[in-house]
């Protein structure tokens, strides 16, 4: 496998690239080790390495009946003996072969739909010379960002960090205002987009195909091509998800270095924990286990021994020592005095993800795996499957689920399965309103002008609550689960650490995604086949367990923000110049809610932190 930043330069007006800016794209790059480079007529590419001592890297050339083919990839393939297979290497031979060489054996094979056939985490980029043509790709899910520009005159550069795509010279790091709008409304900005005009993403499943004279952006995944499953027991379709699941996590333990797993004592961490401490045990090898929360104390609340008392079982069962961090005011404020727009957390989570890179740069881990994204498919709770009954003319199943939750089943049904029909938040509306909540704006301290002068788009929620498969293809879409993964990735790239997820693996994902709706909910319990499928896995405790609240997380949390936030007031108060971006946001507005909740004790909403962040209050 090949993990570290890429970059590179294409002059699409026929002259020699320009090497000087690769040069301080490389420098701008995140990682720690070596670098290299491919010097072509038209195009130049540079990989840095995440680790000083990365014994193979991510660059190299093949020639093919077209001609030549030049590489540059971050990149980990899970199915090389597949590929292996297919171009008919000899099984001594596919040690020694690199997973670019083997992307490169698959561009020769099925050129533009290469990507189909790559199972696995990936941004690459591929100049074909004999086609003239400059080829780039994104794995299904966006485990490795890939952002590019389009702005340059006679120049297209690309790389794997934003930060390094802006020192290319010619690419303007004016703000995005939609971007901005979007980002700062709800954290959810238009697919594609970055905070800076001229900086594009490349979306999760596609691929962009450059020549000289024009773009070709292609979606290759399309997660509702997914095949129907359909197995003879509900056993067959738990075993088929657990083996699918074990697979996945062998998978992302293809290498030797040091690995840890988030561990919250949900379904979704714990399962990974679990797999993996046995797959690891199996090879001698240990794995760390991080925490977002802080020790347990002495005293603490009932709900917060509950949720404690998950992580310990877990431990206990598979002899792991969890590793708890506590979040203090400093912390806080050391991430403000990042630029929000470079290093963006739409949600917020980098707050607690930092104190876990910085654990694991001191334990020597390198990689960390993730159940993030189990509850938007594989770990699904069912969001839409009382409308897929009434949808289909299940009545009287629907009226049986209704009654195992409820002795009121109507009103149930009025709720779960019409309301939903109507709008997507549509039942919440009414639940609020028969409580006697009054309906409240949104707060946001995006500049009213701003606000009214660019539209945030409508929420992507095209059959949102309206089918299992439909909600959850509908979740996909909404993309909060790639926009986590880009910031993580770039932060953790920043630290040495490599994210893996699981739990979306493509593989597993098609599986899950052409279950039938049945799966995922029974009567009261929710998430049914995930329940299934890990009952000889997790501990009782855990498996049962279907509250999502984490108080023993969120409250110290809150805390370190509250204690930040009159060294915020006072470092905005003592400034004689507004903060750089000021101009983005409703200052008076933004200054009052600071001190109110400073008053209150109160540290306010996600986005809070976010806007605060993206102000850059600390720059100079």
């Amino acid at each position: 496998m090949s993990t570290g930043a890429i970059c590179g330069v294409y002059h699409r007006g026929g002259g020699k690239a320009d090497a000087h800016a690769l040069e301080a794209m490389l420098a701008a790059s995140l990682g720690q080790g070596g670098t290299e480079r491919i010097g072509l007529d038209a195009v130049v590419f540079g990989y840095r390495s995440l680790w000083a001592d990365a014994a193979e890297g991510g660059a190299g050339q093949a020639q093919c009946a077209t001609g030549k083919l030049s590489i540059v990839a971050d990149v980990r393939l899970d199915n090389r003996e597949e590929l292996g297979d297919a171009f008919g290497l000899a099984r001594p031979e596919r040690a020694g072969i690199a997973d670019w060489e083997l992307i490169l054996g698959a561009y020769a094979r099925w050129g533009a739909d290469c990507p189909f056939h790559l199972q696995g985490d990936y941004a690459f980029a591929i100049w074909d010379c004999g086609e003239r043509l400059l080829f780039c790709a994104r794995d299904s899910v966006g485990a490795r960002p890939l952002y590019y520009s389009l702005e340059p005159e006679g120049r297209f550069p690309f790389a794997s960090d934003v930060a390094a795509v802006l020192a290319a010279p010619g690419v303007e790091d004016r703000l995005d205002d939609a971007h901005v709008v979007s980002s700062l409304w709800d954290g959810m900005p238009s697919a594609g987009s970055t905070f800076f005009r001229a900086v594009r993403s490349l979306p999760p499943g596609h691929s962009l195909s450059v020549s000289a004279d024009a773009e070709q952006l292609r979606r290759w995944w399309r997660p509702e091509d997914a095949p129907p499953v359909r197995c003879g027991s509900d056993d067959d379709y738990a075993q088929e998800f657990l083996d699918r699941y074990r697979r996945s996590v062998r998978d992302r333990l293809r290498d030797a270095h040091p690995v840890g797993a988030h561990l919250s004592g949900g379904l979704d961490s714990s399962s990974v924990a679990v797999l993996a401490a046995r797959e690891l045990r199996s090879a001698g090898q240990p794995l760390h286990v991080f925490c977002w929360h802080p020790p347990p104390g002495d005293s603490i609340a009932e709900d917060e021994a509950a949720e404690y008392s998950l992580i310990e079982s877990v431990c206990a069962q598979e002899d792991l020592q969890p590793r708890y961090h506590s979040m203090s005011a400093a912390h806080v404020l050391d991430l403000l005095r990042r630029d929000g727009a470079r290093i963006p957390s739409h949600d917020g989570t980098l707050r607690h993800e930092a104190l876990v890179q910085r654990s694991a740069a001191e334990l020597g881990v390198r990689v960390i795996l993730s159940g993030w994204g189990g509850d938007e498919v594989a770990s699904s709770n069912g969001l839409g499957f009382y409308t897929e009954l009434l949808r289909r003319g299940s009545l009287r199943q629907l009226l049986r689920e209704a009654r195992a939750q409820t002795d009121r089943p109507l009103r149930f049904a009025v709720r779960k399965a019409i309301l939903p029909l109507v709008h997507p938040g549509a039942a919440e509306a009414v639940a609020r309103l028969l409580r006697g909540e009054i309906p409240r704006r949104r707060k946001s301290f995006v500049h009213p002008a701003l606000a009214r002068g660019h539209r945030r788009p409508a929420l992507r929620r095209t059959g949102w609550g309206t089918g299992v498969r439909r909600s959850q293809l509908a979740i996909l879409e909404y993309g909060h689960v790639a926009q986590r993964i880009e910031d993580w990735a770039a932060s953790g790239a920043r630290a040495g650490v490599e994210y893996r997820y699981p739990l979306l693996d493509r593989r597993l994902l098609e599986f899950v995604l052409g279950l039938p709706a049945e799966q995922f909910r029974r009567g009261a319990r929710s998430r049914w086949i995930m329940r299934q499928a890990l009952r000889s896995v997790l501990p009782t405790n855990v498996l049962e367990h279907t509250d999502k609240r984490d108080p023993a997380r969120s409250r110290p949390s809150q805390a370190a923000m509250n204690e930040a936030l009159p060294a915020i007031m006072k470092q905005l108060a003592a400034r004689y110049d507004p903060p750089t971006r000021a101009s983005y946001l409703d200052m008076p507005c933004l200054l009052a809610y600071l001190q109110e909740r400073v008053r209150n004790s109160h540290a306010g909403p996600a986005r809070l932190f976010l806007t605060l962040s993206f102000l850059d209050w600390d720059a100079d």
